[in-house]
């Protein structure tokens, strides 16, 4: 019994460290494996609750107080959330029955990838998605560029199933030789293909000084909850409006002061954190005068980071990067596509979810926001971008995971980027994930970025053939059932 409780704290505290903010990218292969084996000796029912038990203590520990919402929240999102995740382990369950037989070592590395590939679907996106968990292992993660993040959950699951085959093997080299060589033979292609592309198809051609910029907001320029509830409520004063222009007004003149000091500098692309410039919709044209004269004047693309503000509408803000080319045109005006549930949905205006591009001198430019990046789905009209700007604000709690995150977006799809982030880490980063600049908020004096961004991208085969890999998941599954069903009756 001790035995039994020793190793069930032992598999809890590696699936504590196997996601999350705390992740070790480790134990992430290491608690799969030893979950399964646990699971393993149960009844199909007993076994699927225990995992579901074990992989909702571990998420609460991994994800609680990543986002601003109460215990009881947390623990709901974790039991429903983790009852998916643990189907994997009752499939495993139920439609192994001949351990000895190798082809069923895919059945839960299969349901694990397709499972997680389906959650992308949902209001949170990829959030919580195994594949993070290795945002250390650049090669590794390479393999992203022709499958997608379900390659990196099947590999590891297919660790975990290989390990529980051979210990049911007793270890017998004669019966686990081809499969275990047939595994090693499937990572040395994955790692050396990631160590090829790391080598010969890293960036090595022109670059471009890109200049991203918060605002330094001051105490007194906090907002008056009291002037947010009137606001709300479309009942705003003549006073109000004169003291929100003053105290947005020092914001702006920071931004545009600090954007002058960078165009002098070499900037060739400008551009402000997300909703670093908040102003009432009446005053937005002046605002995009200035900006478009100030472009012009210093021949650079200069974005601007806007939180508009419309009382008068349902949902009066307007989250959006409104970017203008050297001439003073306008060539950008892209709006959140996905904002974050909750809070910022109920108030967010929404114009479209299209990727808005741009053909420049310096390559193919666009934009998206912060949250838009958790989507994979969403990135990949980014296909073809040279340079994606992705004005971003965090918070700690998730600082710097969600900086993270949005490498894999630029792996997938094969462009550069920079996640100028407000509150949090901004980085720029290669269309190989590697971080060519990065810039802490919270220790930044200036709260500028200068990233030398690589102005060429790539064409990936994941951009290309899309989410081929969990269609053939399915397909897999299907396959051993129907093995499965004829070998019975055989």
């Amino acid at each position: 019994m001790l035995k039994k409780i020793i190793f069930l704290s032992i598999i809890l505290i590696l699936l504590m460290f196997s996601n999350g903010r705390f992740s070790l990218f480790f134990t992430t292969w290491i608690s799969a494996t030893l979950l399964l084996y646990w699971v393993r000796n149960y009844s199909p029912i007993k076994g699927f609750l225990w995992a579901w038990l074990l992989l909702a203590i571990a998420w609460l520990f991994q994800f609680y107080g990543m986002a601003p919402l109460p215990l009881p929240f947390y623990i709901i999102l974790a039991i429903v959330y983790c009852l998916i995740l643990s189907l994997p382990y009752l499939l495993d369950l139920i439609l192994v029955k001949k351990r000895s037989h190798f082809l069923y070592t895919l059945i839960f590395p299969s349901s694990w990838a397709l499972i997680e590939y389906l959650i992308q679907f949902t209001p949170y996106g990829s959030w919580g998605h195994t594949a993070y968990s290795q945002n250390t292992q650049l090669v590794l993660l390479q393999s992203i560029s022709i499958f997608g993040m379900s390659y990196i959950t099947f590999l590891i699951g297919w660790f975990a199933s290989i390990c529980n085959w051979s210990l049911a093997q007793k270890m017998e080299w004669v019966k686990i030789k081809k499969g275990v060589l047939t595994f090693g033979v499937v990572m040395i292609l994955t790692l050396g293909f990631g160590s090829m592309r790391l080598v010969f198809q890293r960036p090595d051609g022109e670059t471009i000084r890109i200049a991203s910029i918060s605002a330094i907001k001051k105490e007194d320029q906090k907002s008056d909850p009291e002037l947010r509830q009137r606001f709300f409520a479309n009942q705003l004063t003549d006073k109000d409006v004169e003291n929100f222009n003053l105290r947005e007004g020092k914001v702006n003149l920071d931004l545009m002061n600090k954007s002058i000091k960078e165009a002098k500098a070499g900037a060739k692309i400008i551009f402000w954190g997300e909703a670093n410039s908040t102003i009432l919709k009446q005053n937005e044209d002046e605002l995009f005068l200035s900006v478009s004269q100030l472009a012009k004047e210093y021949q650079v693309y200069l974005g601007m980071g806007l939180g508009t503000l419309n009382p008068a509408r349902e949902k009066p803000l307007e989250n959006k990067l409104v970017l203008y080319n050297p001439k003073g045109e306008k060539v950008i005006d892209y709006w959140k596509a996905l904002p974050v549930p909750g809070g910022e949905a109920a108030i967010t205006a929404i114009k479209d979810t299209k990727i808005q591009k741009t053909k420049t001198v310096y390559g193919t430019l666009a934009v998206v926001i912060c949250f838009d990046m958790d989507f994979p789905q969403h990135l990949k009209q980014a296909a073809g971008v040279d340079i994606l700007l992705v004005p971003s604000n965090d918070w700690e709690a998730i600082d710097p995971w969600h900086t993270h995150m949005a490498r894999f977006r630029a792996i997938e799809q094969g462009f550069n980027m920079i996640r100028h982030t407000s509150n949090g880490l901004s980085v720029g980063a290669d269309y190989t994930g590697r971080v060519i600049s990065e810039m802490d908020h919270y220790t930044s004096e200036e709260k500028i970025l200068i990233t030398h961004l690589p102005s060429k991208g790539i064409t990936t085969i994941y951009s290309i053939i899309g989410d081929v890999f969990p269609i053939f998941c399915l397909l897999l599954l299907i396959f051993i059932k129907v093995y499965r069903y004829q070998d019975s009756k055989g």
